[in-house]
């Protein structure tokens, strides 16, 4: 999913500026860049993620090094995360035979999460968002009282970064790929009560039947109108990254093969 996103970046987003007041847009040889994948996050939690620092020269057709056009990547940022789920979740589908669902949150997106896994498993591995989310209430309280009225959607995502930040505590020691899967394992276990427990939840969750739905045009015909239809709803402008995001949105909505 990573080398994917990156791939994808190199050919719709990595652009050099030259000429009097960078007026020229120019393509480039690539990006560089470095991945750094982390299995857990600061509390501990299973949390596979990778971090990936992009540098800021790039090479122009010429030859020339110059400085890449940051504006061309930040206005992508939310249609590659959208690839990047889209490709880790159709993979997991064909590799793992997962499958996924939407959970429904107030005043937000649905999260897309793996059908099998418990309610309480996620939640005792959750202990960061339980972290930022009382701390991010604290100052939506403290913000009320100063001001008199409820945080916007802006500011309200401005507290949960200082909520973030204030809550973020020192990483642990580094433990091997075995340890954590034996920490994670006797976590398991405490938390549904017994390995056999544990067993049925992995028999349940994994190896699923997964059938993806044939590509066809009247299925793309539906997923256009559905992006359109979700964007109309909460935009009065939209840009071509906000249709690419949406329609991936849309792809994992109507259960596409990952080729397709």
């Amino acid at each position: 999913a990573v080398a994917e996103c990156l791939a994808w970046l190199e050919g719709n987003a990595a652009y050099t500026r030259k000429g009097k007041a960078g007026v020229q847009q120019v393509e480039t040889r690539g990006l560089m860049a470095t991945a750094f994948t982390h299995r857990d996050s600061r509390a501990g939690d299973p949390d596979l993620h990778t971090h990936v620092a992009i540098a800021n020269k790039v090479q122009a057709p010429d030859g020339a090094w110059l400085s890449v056009e940051s504006a061309a990547l930040y206005e992508q940022i939310v249609a590659v995360s959208e690839r990047y789920n889209a490709v880790m979740e159709r993979t997991l589908e064909a590799e793992l035979g997962v499958t996924f669902r939407d959970k429904e949150v107030p005043g937000k997106r649905p999260i897309r999460e793996i059908v099998g896994v418990p309610a309480e498993l996620m939640e005792a591995w959750s202990k960061r968002r339980a972290e930022i989310e009382a701390r991010t209430a604290e100052l939506t309280e403290t913000f009320l009282a100063e001001h008199g009225r409820m945080p916007t959607a802006k500011e309200h995502i401005a507290l949960a970064q200082v909520a973030n930040l204030e809550t973020r505590q020192e990483k642990a020691e580094p433990r091997s790929y075995a340890e954590q899967r034996e920490l994670w394992h006797e976590q398991a276990t405490q938390v549904l009560g017994g390995d056999r427990e544990v067993e049925r939840i992995r028999q349940h969750t994994l190896h699923r039947d997964v059938t993806f739905t044939p590509y066809s045009e009247k299925l793309r015909d539906t997923g256009i109108a559905r992006a359109f239809d979700a964007l109309e709803s909460k935009r009065a402008t939209f840009k071509a990254s906000h249709i690419h995001a949406e329609a991936l949105r849309q792809s994992r909505q109507l259960n596409l093969s990952p080729a397709d």
